[in-house]
């Protein structure tokens, strides 16, 4: 039993962690538009045949940036991933709390009455299958939170390929270079806001979003 109650305070404790969407890969130095292409972020998988890639164009001399804080903000796509782990994450970390608390109960009452000699042998292994339900269904609940997790990272990783494919097809050819900005992890110390093309870019993938979700 105590090795149960430890793997169960284990899964409360990483019931606990908020899962969140971040584009953070977008903000390494080598993630930028190129003439060329877009190099790949690190959280796809290398070797995999999607490319980014953008056809070659006469140089324009023209730069743009892109703030992601802003896009992570604003995105309503990331507002809906954001709000789906919240409302699966409370689900399953409501369910751990009753099974937390149902398992205490069922412990509490077979050790009191193996102690008192008042239960039978039936009615003692009855219990024993009860407490062993319920770690089953802790285990179960370990499963959906670690599901919820993978599923997480690949829906993140789905996102920020959106931005770069979106980004390939917007710019066509009008900047040969787009820098990512952000406030946490500064890879651009200044920028002229008239370089900028944060507005537009969440205003049209935001667009591109709502009219991908009409579809479904």
């Amino acid at each position: 039993m105590n090795k149960f109650l430890i793997s169960f305070l284990a899964l409360l404790t990483f019931a606990v962690i908020f899962l969140f969407f971040k584009v953070n890969s977008l903000q390494s130095s080598g993630n930028k538009i190129e003439e060329n292409g877009i190099e790949k972020s690190d959280s796809i998988k290398k070797g995999s045949s999607n490319e980014f890639n953008q056809s070659a164009s006469s140089p324009t001399g023209k730069i743009a940036y892109l703030n992601i804080d802003r896009l992570n903000e604003e995105s309503l796509e990331i507002a809906d991933l954001v709000a789906e782990t919240k409302r699966r994450k409370a689900n399953i970390e409501a369910s751990v709390e009753s099974l937390s608390m149902q398992y205490r109960k069922k412990v509490e009452a077979y050790q009191l009455s193996a102690k008192a000699g008042i239960a039978s042998q039936n009615e003692l292994k009855i219990a024993e299958n009860e407490i062993m339900a319920l770690e089953k269904e802790a285990q179960n609940k370990q499963l959906q939170m670690d599901n919820l997790s993978m599923d997480i990272n690949e829906k993140n990783a789905k996102f920020q390929k959106n931005v770069r494919d979106f980004l390939v097809q917007w710019n066509n050819g009008k900047f040969d270079y787009i820098f990512s900005y952000s406030e946490s992890v500064p890879s651009m110390l200044l920028g002229n806001k008239i370089l900028e093309v944060t507005d537009v870019v969440i205003k049209e993938i935001n667009t591109e979003y709502k009219s991908r979700k009409l579809k479904k």
